[in-house]
């Protein structure tokens, strides 16, 4: 099983989405900050390590007393690999984002068109399960 842990972030009721560089694929999905866990990481450094490596984002707060999960499989390599994503939540005043190769746009959006835009059924629902827990804060 590959760990990945990213943060779903806010800004002024806004969200920040991050389009990925698909080979093949000119579009690129969007989705949100994450990234593989390494070894001796927490799931939370993990998660500001990799906003951070993408975005180029230092100054956020990270509400570490709420997590969400995902799972799905995936084909790399030729092999059928499951994946489990830990999304944490964070809002942050900073909006200027320096990009990783990895990406090839971003954007701040609200929660509608942040609905729209994102690529996943599952990325989908994690928005909308942390935007109710970010609302209550």
């Amino acid at each position: 099983m590959e760990k990945s842990c990213g943060i779903i972030l806010f800004s002024e009721n806004k969200v920040l989405l991050l389009q990925h560089n698909d080979i093949g694929n000119a579009r690129g999905h969007w989705d949100f900050p994450k990234g593989h866990m390494e070894r001796g990481e927490t799931e939370i450094q993990t998660a500001l390590r990799e906003v951070e490596e993408e975005t180029g984002l230092k100054d956020l707060k990270l509400f570490s007393d709420f997590s969400h999960k995902i799972s799905y499989n995936l084909i790399k390599e030729e092999k059928e690999i499951c994946k489990e994503v830990i999304f944490f939540v964070g809002v942050t005043s900073e909006i200027n984002i320096i990009l990783s190769e990895e990406h090839q746009d971003y954007a701040w959006l609200n929660y509608d068109s942040a609905i729209e835009r994102l690529t996943y059924n599952n990325a989908k629902e994690s928005l909308a399960i942390s935007y109710k827990f970010y609302l209550g804060k």
